[in-house]
């Protein structure tokens, strides 16, 4: 395109996207190369030598420029280089420019003539060319002088035009002149216009050459995108302003007289024209340089252009002022302008003055009007004498302008004899246009009369020319604000002068007095004397002149038309459209594609920007505001019209139905001019809208959809528009909103948002429900099945007789949208896709509500409008119906999806999907109307949808249940459903009635117990609930529906928390409160039943796995919620069993019921325990027996399922029925379902249990039983013996015996058969059925066989065993839905027969058998005598993580079970005389750890039911304790005492605060403790009196002790050792008998080292004794042991007393008196106990310290004590021969 330097800045703009982009660098290199920039194209070929070192061209380039060699006047540098590429086109050479010129080639071009090059072939360019030469010379640029350019306005001009493409492509910007030699221009021929008119194709050649440059384009304008902008461009891409026009254009309503399309086809005309307006300009430009081409120079050629411009009244708005400019430089020139050219002139002046843009201004440009009517006037003052003519005008008329007439123009008072002048005559348009002008200036200066005056004599002028060549306008194209002046333009601005005057003074008084009609009468002619109010009348501001005084006239008057009674409604109208044409023309808005302006070409001034709008003088954004209010107005103006044609209906259209239908398309022709205007200045200029603007912006939004809904509403009033047309009317105005993101934006009179989604969907759910209607009633043929189950008709009929009065008056709003769509629903009986239904009394109140729906539809829509929608329907086709219904539906959802979030198309039956708008909502509804508004939307897709559907519509009920929390504050204070729960009912009558005739009415009667009856009910809910029935009595069972209702679904143990009560009460509450306003809705009670059903279930479920049964009984809450949900549940489905319409549903119910029933009568956990605690068979506990029992029965009648005959059969024998009985329906219940495990295993079980609990000798429980044989042939062998035994004939004894034989015979039969049958149950996939597997084990231990025993252990054994474990749980639920568990078994007649589990298994249940199996199991263990296992049961239940909630309190059974088998292991090792020491001791050790780890439990396990025997007492446990500290003692075992003391100092921190026997043990075993020791000491005590010289020369040992003359001696008295109060006497005397000799040595015994073979005992036992001395503080000890300190000099006796003199007895506590034994023993001194605890202490932590080296390889504890004895031992004796060695030195 020749655009190199656009070019030149794309390229570089690519590489900062993309520095190392080549593509971008190389053809950069050659567009600077043809630009002829060196030092850029220098860096370019450097940056490319950087990435690719060997590119041939960028070397080249390089070498060449910085060559510094070249021939004589050659080209240097770049010069030498040409720009070449394969991918660019360079068109022409580069030339050097035009300043390179020298001066002497100037000078002689000034003999010839100067060039101008214009920018293109237009007025504005050829103006800016002379201005850029007459500028200078005036004094006004810069280059005066400059010598570069030589310029004059005196010399030729030779005008040349740009290439081709030069003017097609060129930037926006302005372009300075250029002036250049003749010899190298173009001349001024013909050819300029042809290139110009070709620009267009050449535009389009350069695109199609350039394919790839087009796409790069693309790319670098995507690139250089900033974040947030690229929707802007794409909508200002598509012209955003035109989609106004395309989309509302065709919607507005023609005139009657066919001529209110005139404007329109005016404006496709005009447009038309403007298309072609660039080419006219261009070739009369160019036909103008032709004619002027022997110009004189720039002062001539611009005069001869204004005298153009004048003669030629040239359009060219952008060059008006450039013209004005022109003329202020020429106006000196000399040569006089024509009168033409003068009045010319003076209207541009006046015209771009009168612009409110130039208010500021506004004097300079009425001064320099004035001066150019003088020049006129002067012109004209030589030939023709014009004070005779004008001087002295007669102003005799001035009185009629102070009159309260209108002018027409016909009127005396503008005729004038001084008119009659030759000149006026001659050219009356140019004079008409001078009074014109000359009355509009005297206005200015306050002139009234003076412009009356010249006003009469412009339209009398006007007048008379009329008359002569039939034309009484005159076009004045050059004006922007008149465009023509016509009679009744002037006649307009008389009557305004006439306003001006009456509102002064007259007016204000009218308004006063209220005389509102003669105010109307008198200022409507005057201000509507125009016979049409063409949009060109309003173009005519004049700031604060006489317009204001026009908009105050027309406000009186609108207020006064308000103030009549009944409303003059077309002088109203016309009012409010005079104003917004007024105000439309201040804020310049009347330049519209409308009105014959197109703004997207060139040469037509710009539409004023974003931040022109919000200038500082503020003038624009006044006149704006005003006119966003007037919209407003109208917009409430129409809404008051619609109403009064309601009112009014047909008399007022025949009266003055054209005339509004003329104005309703005038003011439509109004808006859409406003929103175009609109969306021109703000939509799509928002880039360059300031951040001041935004304000501004949203107010213009606001009137813009403002505009658009009066637009349609306007459209709505015209009874001749089709209800398609308003449909698509809607859409199209949903869309053109979309298109600007406002479709949910907008501001009503109240502040509510989204006004037009809100108005459009009120009009079209009035639309859809009237065609609807309309098309029911020719249609009446139903099938009676559409109707859904759940509809209250009874409520329907009572709900329309008791509202139909409300109904019928309601005018159109939210809530009336809601009564017409509950009318709708009513009369049709079914959702909106289904077709109505009625029958009988029925059918009569749907053709009453039908004509009532008809009422308010004509209201909403008008007579007429519903008289043109029947006849419409009347002529469409099913298929045309059906299209129109369809159009109304996708308009309302899309509606409704933008305005609420509502997407009801999300499934896959829908072709197309609803649009995304960019402010779509997301559901966020404000106030009960909107939710209403919705919730009729959603109604009948909700009805219609499944709860896959309903979910989708989950957020939408939940916002709408924000705003309807509950039913009304009435409503519940009478809640009938929780009286009917909480009443004292006879739950046993209703059962017994349930299914009979009357079962409704008397169940009604117990819902309504105050004497109400349901027709009573609705009508008070009618009465609270208005005017959201609809939404209270459907919103909360289809919230219900669509909730996640499954507590199941959520955490363990979740329902049990108050969390999990607030759950299930909500979920239960919606149903609740659907029920109060659905009575008998079968599906909410139904609901509720389950919902109550399945509390109970997890509370039960959850509580048996969590909370044990004596804490299930300490917690009151849960039992209550447990006993209230069952109460609640059966009820629910009392009255569920009476609104059932089908067998299958009361099938359902009665199962339901009985299963009810039968829940509150099991063993389960957690109200039981299975031990003490059962259930008490009581007499309620038997009616719900009998309860169950007859629903299971009702049930059976209705449905042959064999699990209602396995219940029944349980019940049975639950209520003591004979045995026939229960066993008949447990063989119906195998007959109905052969395969099920369930019947087959109860059969069995019951069997053996009748069996074991009839005895042997039952003859006819044998019989029966006989009789469900599970094997054939013992059955035959069976029966053949019973019918021998049967008869008692004989008396004898062996007779007698025999027959016993027989019957235990029989019963051992019967017993192995059961047996037999049960083992099917258990076997192959079945192993897991664990209730066949307890009852087999049960049986073989009650059979009491030999070996049966053990088997029976084995069998239940499966359960609490694995193969890593020798006791664990290994128990599962049995699951019916999963058919694991599948086993042939042979029938009765040897065919196989698959079984299978059917019935699931509660996890009560499941925690009760685990509960049952254990405590047999433990039983089976505890008579096995296997221990082992009974410790594994115990550790592993204490550990156990799964069940230890649920039986922690079988720990304690498990923990006797264990001690009770330990103690007959023990009894049995004492009876038997082999061997028993070891097992004995092991016996008690291990009663001694389980008195260790729950000693405190010994109390409460003996008390156990199951534990409590003769043999087992808190008593003889204990004794057993005592017997193994005995046992250890006796064998010396002091560590294991020593040991035992520690556990029990760790597990009994006070030993004194336990009971009494525990305490006993305590003190049993630190005697023991301390008598093992004194008898350790004793033992290794040296009997020889006296010391070895060695050690009597010690005098100071190096450890610190002191060496004293006293040695340690010791004595016991034996007797006091043995004496204990709590101990038994016999183990005593044991005790002594074995220890006494030992210890009877130890009598006055110095204490010596002990030898060097019981050195490590005595280091043990120093160390037993220190751990004696810091734990047995709480202890009193025997005093036994005496100890004294001898001198050494009575050392040497044997004996000695302790009465001599000098001996010295030791008063220390017995642990004291064992550390110093001890120590003396391990060291052979006597040293203060001070030293002897810091010894003990240190050696305590050194053993500590090497204790961590140690701990990887422990080694016994006697060797460490050695070990460290031996070291001590050897440290004293160094420690001797150092002193010995000081001694002698």
């Amino acid at each position: 395109m020749g655009s190199l330097s656009i070019s030149r800045w794309a390229f570089e703009q690519g590489l900062l996207c993309s520095p190392n982009n080549w593509n971008c660098m190389e053809k950069l290199l050659e567009v600077l190369i043809a630009i002829g920039d060196e030092v850029t194209c220098l860096s370019v070929a450097e940056l490319i030598l950087r990435h690719w070192p060997s590119h041939s061209r960028a070397l080249h380039v390089k070498n060449t420029i910085e060559e510094t060699e070249s021939a004589p006047f050659a080209p240097r540098d770049i010069d030498k280089l040409e720009p070449k590429h394969v991918r660019l086109k360079f068109h022409d050479k580069r030339k050097a420019p035009d300043e390179n010129l020298d001066e002497g080639t100037a000078l002689k071009k000034l003999n010839q003539n100067i060039e101008l090059q214009i920018a293109e072939a237009s007025w504005a360019a050829l103006i800016d060319g002379l201005l850029g030469i007459l500028l200078p010379l005036n004094g006004c640029g810069s280059e005066v002088g400059t010598g570069k350019l030589y310029r004059s306005g005196d010399v030729r001009l030779s005008i040349l035009f740009p290439p081709c493409a030069e003017i097609v492509m060129e930037p926006v910007e302005k372009k300075e002149p250029t002036l250049a030699p003749s010899g190298e221009s173009m001349p001024p021929n013909d050819n300029d216009f042809q290139r110009a008119s070709s620009s267009k194709e050449k535009e389009s050649n350069l695109l199609e050459e350039q394919p790839q440059e087009r796409r790069s384009t693309r790319l670098e304008s995507l690139r250089s995108r900033k974040p947030g902008k690229e929707e802007l461009d794409f909508t200002v891409g598509k012209d955003l302003a035109k989609i106004v026009l395309q989309l509302l254009e065709p919607f507005v309503i023609s005139k009657p007289d066919s001529k209110g399309s005139e404007v329109i086809g005016n404006c496709s005309v005009s447009c038309a024209d403007q298309a072609n307006s660039l080419d006219m300009e261009s070739r009369d430009v160019a036909n103008f340089v032709r004619e002027t081409s022997k110009n004189y120079g720039a002062y001539h050629i611009g005069h001869l252009l204004l005298e153009h411009a004048a003669s030629k009244s040239l359009v060219c708005l952008d060059a008006h002022v450039k013209f004005l400019e022109l003329e202020k430089l020429l106006r000196n020139w000399g040569q006089d302008r024509t009168p033409e050219c003068s009045l010319f002139l003076a209207e541009l002046y006046y015209d771009i003055g009168s612009s409110p843009s130039n208010s500021n201004n506004l004097s300079e440009f009425l001064s320099e009007a004035s001066y150019h009517l003088c020049k006129i006037i002067e012109s004209v003052a030589l030939d023709h004498p014009f004070y005779s003519t004008f001087g002295n005008k007669n102003f005799s008329s001035f009185k009629s302008f102070q009159g309260t007439d209108a002018i027409s123009p016909d009127s005396s008072i503008c005729e004038s004899s001084h008119l009659d002048s030759s000149l006026l005559s001659n050219k009356s348009p140019f004079w008409a246009r001078y009074f014109w002008l000359s009355g509009k200036l005297s206005v200015r200066d306050g002139n009234k009369a003076k412009a009356y005056e010249e006003f009469c004599i412009s339209m009398s002028l006007l007048a008379k020319n009329e008359n002569a060549d039939n034309s009484c306008m005159v076009q004045l194209p050059h004006c922007k604000i008149s465009k023509e002046l016509t009679v009744e333009r002037i006649l307009h601005e008389i009557n305004l002068l006439k306003v001006d005057f009456l509102l002064e003074k007259t007016l204000g008084e009218m308004i006063e007095k209220e005389v509102f009609v003669e105010c109307v009468t008198l200022l409507a002619p005057l201000l509507f004397s125009a016979n049409s109010l063409s949009p060109s009348l309003a173009s005519d501001p004049k700031g604060d002149g006489v317009t204001p005084v026009e908009l105050s006239a027309l406000d009186i008057l609108i207020k006064a038309c308000q103030k009549i009674k009944p409303m003059d409604m077309e002088v109203y109208l016309t009012s409010h459209t005079r104003k917004l044409q007024i105000l439309m023309a201040l804020a310049r808005m009347g330049e519209c594609v409308a009105f014959g302006k197109a703004f997207h070409q060139k040469s037509v001034p710009k539409m004023l920007s974003g931040p022109e709008m919000v200038s500082s003088d503020g003038t624009s954004k006044h006149w704006n505001d005003l006119v966003t209010e007037e919209v407003k107005e109208i917009l409430q103006c129409v809404s008051q019209v619609k109403n009064f044609i309601d009112q009014s209906g047909e008399s007022l259209w025949l009266q003055n139905g054209i005339g509004l239908v003329s104005i309703f398309s005038d003011i439509q022709s109004l808006l859409l001019a406003i929103m175009y205007n609109i969306a021109n200045n703000v939509f799509c200029k928002k880039s360059s809208m300031q951040v001041n603007a935004d304000h501004l912006e949203q107010k213009q939004s606001n009137c813009f959809i403002d505009a658009a809904i009066a637009f349609c509403k306007l459209q709505h009033l015209d009874s001749s528009v089709t209800v398609k047309s308003q449909v698509e009317l809607i859409v199209a105005t949903h869309d053109l909103l979309a298109e600007y993101g406002l479709c949910c934006a907008g501001e009503g009179g109240e502040g509510e948002e989204a006004t037009f989604l809100k108005f459009a969907i009120k009009h079209l759910l009035a639309l859809d429900m009237k065609l609807k209607s309309s098309f029911n009633s020719s249609s009446r043929e139903i099938s009676p099945d559409d109707r859904q189950p759940s509809n209250d008709n009874d409520f329907k009929t009572s709900e329309n007789e008791i509202s139909s009065d409300k109904k019928g008056e309601r005018m159109c709003g939210t809530h009336n949208s809601e009564s017409i769509t509950a009318m709708k629903d009513d009369i049709e009986g079914i959702t909106s896709k289904g077709t109505p239904s009625f029958s009988g009394q029925e059918k009569d109140n749907a053709i009453a509500l039908q004509k009532q729906c008809t009422n308010v539809d004509k209201i909403n829509l008008g007579e007429k409008c519903g008289h043109q929608l029947d006849e419409g329907d009347d002529e469409l086709s099913e298929d045309e119906k059906e299209e129109l219904e369809l159009m109304i539906d996708n308009a309302l959802d899309q509606c409704f999806f933008c305005l609420y979030g509502l997407n009801l198309r999300s499934d896959s039956s829908y072709d197309d999907e609803l649009a995304v708008h960019k402010n779509t909502s997301r559901g966020d509804y404000q106030t009960k109307e909107q939710c209403a508004d919705v919730f009729q939307y959603i109604l009948p897709s909700a009805k219609a949808s499944s709860r896959t559907g309903l979910v989708k519509l989950r957020r939408v009920l939940r916002t709408i249940r924000k705003h309807f929390p509950q039913p009304p504050e009435e409503i519940l204070a009478g809640n009938i459903i929780d009286k009917f729960f909480d009443a004292d009912l006879c739950e046993e009558e209703l059962s017994e009635m349930a299914g009979s005739e009357g079962y409704l009415e008397t169940v009604t009667k117990m819902l309504f117990p105050d004497g109400g009856n349901l027709k009573q009910y609705k009508a008070s809910l009618l009465r609270s609930s208005e005017p959201y029935l609809d939404v209270y009595s459907n919103l909360y069972y289809f919230l219900a529906q669509s909730e996640e209702m499954n507590a199941t679904d959520k955490w363990p143990g979740f329902v049990l928390t108050k969390e999990g009560e607030e759950f299930v009460q909500q979920n239960a509450n919606l149903f609740k409160y659907d029920l109060l306003y659905n009575p008998l809705r079968f599906e909410s009670w139904q609901r509720l039943a389950n919902i109550y059903d399945e509390e109970v279930d997890l509370l039960l479920n959850d509580g048996s796995k969590h909370i044990n049964v004596s804490g299930w009984r300490k917690n009151i809450t849960l039992p209550q919620r447990v006993e209230t949900s069952r109460r609640r549940s059966r009820r629910c489905l009392l009255i569920s069993l009476a609104l059932a319409k089908t067998s299958e549903q009361q099938c359902e119910i009665h199962e339901l019921l009985a299963l009810v029933y039968y829940d509150s009568l099991q063993n389960v956990v957690p109200f039981y325990d299975q031990r003490s605690l059962v259930p008490s068979r009581d007499a309620v506990w038997r009616i719900y027996c009998e309860n169950s029992m007859r629903h299971f029965k009702k049930a059976l009648m209705h449905k042959q399922d064999w699990s209602h005959a396995f219940y029944i059969g349980k019940l049975c024998e639950k209520l003591g029925y004979s045995y026939e009985t229960s066993l008949s329906y447990y063989d119906k219940a195998i007959a109905l379902n052969p395969s099920a495990v369930d019947p087959f295993y109860r059969m069995h079980a019951s069997r053996l249990k009748l069996l074991w609990n009839c005895g042997k000798q039952n003859v006819e429980v044998l019989k029966v039983l006989s009789t469900y044989f599970f094997s054939q042939s013992l059955k035959d062998a069976a029966m053949d013996i019973i019918s021998k035994i049967t008869p008692e004939t004989s008396l004898l004894e062996e007779d007698k015996l025999e027959k016993t034989e027989k019957r235990e015979e029989v019963w051992n039969m019967l017993y192995n058969d059961c047996l037999s049958a049960l083992e099917i149950c258990v076997g192959g996939d079945l192993k897991h059925f664990h209730k066949a597997r307890f009852m087999l084990a049960q049986g073989l231990y009650k059979k009491g066989g030999r070996g049966d025993l053990q088997k029976a252990k084995d069998e239940l054994s499966f359960c609490f065993r694995s193969s890593r474990s020798c006791f664990t749980i290994n128990m599962w639920e049995i699951d019916g839905m999963v058919k694991k568990g599948k086993r042939k078994a042979p029938g009765l007649a040897g065919n196989k027969k698959a079984l299978e589990v059917n019935l699931p298994e509660s996890s009560r249940k499941f925690i009760t058998c685990i509960r049952k199996y254990l405590l047999f199991y433990l039983k089976l263990l505890e008579e096995t005598g296997d221990i082992c296992t009974l410790d594994r049961a115990y550790v592993s239940l204490r550990s156990d993580k799964r069940f230890s909630l649920c039986i922690e309190d079988l720990v304690p059974v498990a923990l006797g079970r264990h001690i009770k088998a330990l103690v007959l292991s023990i009894n049995q090792v004492e009876t038997a005389a082999t061997d028993p020491a070891s097992s004995f001791e092991h016996q008690l050790e291990k009663i001694f750890g389980l008195f260790m780890e729950q000693g405190t439990l010994w109390p409460e396990i003996c008390s156990l039911p199951e534990i409590r025997s003769p043999e087992i007492s808190e008593s003889s446990l204990y004794g057993y304790l005592h017997q193994y500290i005995v046992s250890l003692e006796r064998n010396g075992k002091l560590e294991t005492l020593e040991a035992i003391n520690e556990r029990i100092r760790k597990r009994f921190k006070n030993p004194k605060l336990s009971n009494s026997n525990c305490a006993k043990v305590c003190r049993h075993a630190s005697s023991a403790w301390y008598r093992s020791i004194i008898i350790g000491l004793a033992s290794i005590t040296p009997l020889q009196s006296g010391f070895s010289n060695e050690v009597q020369t010690l005098s100071q040992p190096t450890d610190g002790v002191v060496e004293s003359s006293q040695q340690l001696c010791v004595d016991l008295q034996t007797h006091e050792i043995w004496n204990s109060s709590f101990e038994d006497s016999t183990h005593l005397e044991s005790l002594q008998e074995k220890w006494n000799p030992t210890l009877a040595k130890i009598n006055n015994i110095v204490i010596k080292k002990a030898s060097d073979g019981d050195l490590e005992t005595a280091n043990t036992l120093l160390r037993s004794s220190y751990n004696f001395y810091r734990e047995s503080s709480c202890v009193m000890l025997p005093s036994s042991l005496n100890l004294s300190l001898v001198p050494s000099r009575l050392v040497k006796e044997k004996q000695f007393p302790l009465s001599i003199e000098g001996v010295e007895p030791l008063d220390l506590s017995i642990p004291r008196k064992l550390l110093l034994w001890a120590y003396a023993l391990l060291n052979g001194r006597y040293a203060s106990i001070s030293v002897v605890v810091k010894y003990c202490e240190e050696n305590a932590k050194l053993k500590m310290k090497r204790g961590a080296a140690t701990s990887s390889a422990p080694q016994n504890t006697n060797t460490s004590i050695a070990a460290s004895s031996h070291t001590a031992a050897k440290k004293q004796q160094v420690m001797v021969e150092a002193v010995k060695w000081r001694q002698l030195w």
